[in-house]
C-alpha cells in the first residue's frame, strides 16, 4: 500500500496502519474483535485528485482516531473521485457496506456510516429505509438534495429514518453558499416532524475545517463528533 500523504487532520492522532482486505482497508483497534465498525464514504472530486481518498492522510486520521477509540474501521474510493457520478458511487457503496460487514473484524450488527462533503446525498437510500444493522449516520459539511433535485429523494421522506437511526450533523457557518439551501431544507423538515436530530453548527469555520482551521473550537468539533460515533456505535441501546 502507498504511504498516506497530503493534509493531515488538525486534531493529531497516533496513526494507525491499515490493513488490506481487497477494495477495502482495515483499520484495527486494540480491542477484541469483532468490534462495532464505522464505514468512511469520502467526499466528491471535481476531477481525479492526485492522492485518493484511501491513501490521504485526512481520511487516514479520522479511521485512526475512530480506530484509537476501539472502532473497526473501513476506507475506499468511490466514483465521486472524478466528478458527480453518484449513480456509479452509491453503487460502489452499497458494495463496500456488504463486503465490510462480511469481514470477521467488523460486528455486521453494529455498523455506523460517516458521510463527508459531496458524499451528503449517498445517505438518502439508508435514510428512507433502514436497514437492521445500520447503528448510526454522521454528516460532515454535507450536500444534501432538496425537494426539486433531480434523481433524488425530497428530504421529506428520508428525514423520518432520523427517529430510527440516530443522526449527527455538522454545519459551518461559513457554508459553500450552493450547499446552504439543501442544508436549511434538511433541517426544517426534520424539525417539522420534531426528528432527533443532533446537530452543531461551528461559527467562524468553513467547509473543510477540520482541514483548514485550527482553533480550539474546531478541534473540539472534531473530538466530538469523533465521540459521538463512537459512542453511539458502540451502545446496546
Amino acid at each position: 500500500m502507498p504511504a498516506p500523504s497530503g493534509p493531515r487532520v488538525i486534531l493529531p492522532v497516533e496513526p494507525v496502519e491499515p490493513v488490506t482486505r481487497g477494495n477495502l482497508d482495515l483499520f484495527l483497534p486494540d480491542a477484541e474483535l469483532p468490534a462495532p465498525s464505522v464505514l468512511l464514504v469520502h467526499g466528491m472530486y471535481p476531477s481525479k485528485p492526485a492522492v485518493t481518498p484511501r491513501y490521504s492522510n485526512f481520511y487516514h486520521d479520522y479511521a485512526s482516531h475512530l480506530a484509537r477509540r476501539g472502532i473497526v474501521v473501513g476506507l475506499f474510493d468511490h466514483e465521486l473521485t472524478d466528478g458527480p457520478r453518484y449513480d456509479e458511487a452509491l453503487a460502489t457503496v452499497d458494495s463496500a457496506v456488504e463486503h465490510f460487514r462480511s469481514l470477521p473484524e467488523t460486528d455486521a450488527d453494529a455498523v455506523g456510516l460517516w458521510f463527508f462533503s459531496g458524499s451528503g446525498p449517498l445517505v438518502y437510500p439508508f435514510l428512507a429505509d433502514p436497514p437492521p444493522w445500520l447503528r448510526c449516520v454522521e454528516l460532515t459539511y454535507p450536500v444534501l438534495p432538496g425537494a426539486g433535485t433531480p434523481g433524488w429523494l425530497p428530504p421529506e421522506a428520508v428525514v423520518p429514518g432520523i427517529a430510527v437511526v440516530p443522526t449527527y450533523l455538522t454545519l459551518v457557518e461559513n457554508e459553500i453558499p450552493v450547499y446552504v439551501s439543501g442544508q436549511q431544507e434538511f433541517l426544517a423538515r426534520a424539525a417539522e416532524i420534531d426528528a432527533p436530530l443532533n446537530v452543531r453548527t461551528l461559527s467562524g469555520a468553513g467547509h473543510g475545517f477540520d482541514l483548514l482551521l485550527d482553533t480550539p473550537a474546531t478541534r473540539a468539533a472534531v473530538a466530538d463528533g469523533l465521540d459521538w460515533m463512537a459512542d453511539t456505535v458502540a451502545s446496546r441501546e
